[in-house]
């Protein structure tokens, strides 16, 4: 299978266009084996959700996980994505209608959020927490010994975040910039309110750059929130992903399932 699309230009030539748009099967089915694969392997496997331990407990009550401000960036960043797949796929799917002015406003939307996460990010949270140490892969090994039964002395409770959930960040991250410089150097070919097209300012070769490096990252991206949804959704994982919308988890929840010494939130 071509990885390109391509054209022929006046002078006979092969012109690129972008990524070959039968891949998108290809990202589709790569997550979707990943979710079937996880699915029917977890049955078995002996680790998971630590279990609450009230003695840990205490007086019970709840502590924060999420800031009402940051739910309300995670829905919002998730409407404008849900955009941008809609109005990207659909219509290669067949589905005609206006898709470029939802599309780049989606687009606009989702890069003011992003900008803001990267300033919120860095001065009012603390961005450690995302940082992949050492001690995230001890962590990541206990608990694969912890799924076939073998014993581990490696620490078991991570901090706020496992080792997966970083590196899906990141991943992400860099595929969401990516899609976000592509797609600002593709709204010089649109007119909107604001600006009027000018497609001249780069020539065709580097035009297929742009738009083959857009294509490819929306493919990415469309896998990755598929990936998304299956944890979301998987109910070893509600008590974690609730707090997404009351932005809370039980002590007895975070004693068990999370080391203090790396991750100290509020009581609410």
């Amino acid at each position: 299978m071509d990885l390109f699309r391509y054209a022929t230009s006046v002078y006979g030539q092969d012109q690129l266009l972008g990524a070959n748009w039968d891949l998108i099967w290809w990202f589709g089915g790569a997550a979707s084996a990943y979710i079937v694969v996880d699915a029917l392997c977890r049955p078995f496997l002996k680790g998971g959700k630590a279990k609450s331990d009230p003695a840990l407990a205490g007086a019970g009550g709840t502590v924060l996980r999420h800031h009402l401000i940051d739910r309300l960036y995670h829905w919002a960043m998730a409407i404008s994505v849900l955009t941008l797949i809609g109005t990207a796929f659909a219509p290669i799917l067949d589905w005609k209608f206006e898709w470029v002015t939802p599309h780049w406003i989606a687009g606009a939307i989702l890069t003011l959020l992003i900008a803001y996460h990267i300033i919120r990010a860095t001065f009012w949270q603390d961005i450690w927490a995302m940082i992949v140490v050492p001690a995230d892969f001890r962590v990541a090994f206990a608990k694969v010994d912890a799924a076939f039964g073998r014993p581990s002395t490696a620490p078991v409770k991570p901090g706020k975040y496992v080792l997966l959930q970083k590196a899906y960040h990141w991943i992400v991250a860099a595929l969401t910039l990516a899609l976000i410089v592509s797609g600002l150097t593709m709204w010089l070919k649109i007119d909107t309110p604001f600006w009027q097209r000018n497609p001249y300012m780069l020539d065709d070769d580097t035009w297929g750059l742009v738009y083959a490096a857009h294509d490819f990252c929306a493919m990415a991206v469309l896998a990755m929130v598929m990936i998304h949804v299956y944890f979301a959704i998987r109910p070893d994982k509600w008590w974690q992903n609730r707090s997404m919308l009351s932005g809370v988890v039980s002590r007895g929840d975070y004693l068990a399932n999370h080391d203090p010494a790396r991750w100290t939130p509020e009581d609410v």
